[in-house]
């Protein structure tokens, strides 16, 4: 080990305090006043300052900032172009659009492949129970159908796990 003296530290001699003073409290509002002066100035200075960085900004950066804007919009709204598309290329009915989706059209097409499946094998199932309701004396169907249940929100539902 090395031997190095230590430095001696002196206290620093603090105010003597008078035996009869008492206890000095704070003043919570005092101090709240004091923090909230602060934040407001703070506030201010930091609006300052964002202004003058925006008008340090060339024309160039505000244009460029406004056309890669308008290049994610365009891409968003090509992509609902897209799988509407798809949808009206499928015939998906407006109450199962909302299972369309997808990033590629290739995503989309079997999205919305698997939905017609599903739709049209609950019409067969449906049209197939109508059938098992033809009344014998008469060899037609009847005129109201059961009160039992939608039978491709049933097979949707069943498909989804919902």
């Amino acid at each position: 080990m090395s031997e190095t003296p230590e430095a001696e530290v002196t206290p620093t001699p603090e105010a003597p305090q008078p035996e009869n003073a008492p206890a000095q409290e704070t003043d919570w509002q005092a101090e709240a006043r004091k923090w909230e002066a602060r934040a407001k100035s703070n506030k201010a200075a930091a609006d300052k300052l964002s202004e003058i960085e925006e008008s340090k900004k060339t024309e160039i950066q505000k244009a460029t900032e406004r056309a890669e804007q308008a290049e994610r919009q365009l891409q968003e709204l090509e992509r609902e172009r897209n799988r509407l598309t798809v949808i009206a290329k499928h015939g998906i009915p407006e109450d199962y659009q909302d299972l369309i989706k997808g990033d590629s059209d290739e995503e989309l097409a079997a999205s919305a492949e698997k939905v017609k499946a599903l739709i049209d094998s609950a019409t067969q199932r449906q049209g197939a129970e109508q059938a098992s309701y033809v009344i014998p004396a008469e060899g037609g169907a009847p005129t109201a159908l059961p009160l039992n249940g939608d039978g491709i929100e049933s097979s949707l539902r069943k498909a989804l796990g919902i």
